[in-house]
């Protein structure tokens, strides 16, 4: 579902919102926008960064990484460094803005969109909070695949943020 700021404002009981981050300008938007709405509804933010699962070519979800070969291994960790560092720049400035706020790097098992809509179902999450477009490259779409999955699966609300 789509819904607009002023939904947001007046009609709807948020406790706990989910922003998406991959980088993208849309994404950090979107970090911006989900803050602005927790800070609104004192609600505690989750800021995820999803490790698409074609990085990691069949190895599970734990962090254990003594398995994992030395050429992959080094690729995972560049990934989770990276997916940390964008979901710390969305905690520091949640932090100023005195909203509360977790982080998670999470292995996508399945899909991108798969993996955000289960989080979210799994944390009784209220509202998500995604950027219209990711990293993917394709400018000329409208709305970017994940995006356009998450609104078409998700069961609680979805914010679309350019």
């Amino acid at each position: 579902m789509l819904i607009t700021s002023v939904l947001i404002e007046e009609n709807i009981n948020i406790k706990k919102i989910l922003v998406a981050v991959d980088g993208s300008k849309p994404s950090l938007n979107a970090g911006n926008e989900a803050i602005d709405v927790a800070k609104k509804h004192k609600a505690e933010l989750i800021a995820l960064y999803v490790i698409p699962s074609d990085i990691r070519y069949g190895h599970t979800e734990d962090v254990e990484t003594s398995g994992i070969p030395r050429p992959l291994k080094g690729i995972v960790m560049t990934a989770m460094q990276g997916g940390q560092k964008y979901v710390d720049e969305v905690k520091q400035k949640a932090i100023e803005s005195k909203v509360s706020v977790g982080t998670d790097v999470v292995f996508s098992t399945n899909s991108v969109v798969k993996t955000i809509v289960e989080y979210a179902e799994e944390k009784k999450i209220d509202l998500i909070v995604i950027g219209s477009k990711g990293m993917s490259g394709l400018k000329r779409m409208l709305l970017g695949s994940v995006a356009s999955g998450v609104v078409t699966y998700a069961d609680c609300p979805v914010l679309v943020v350019k």
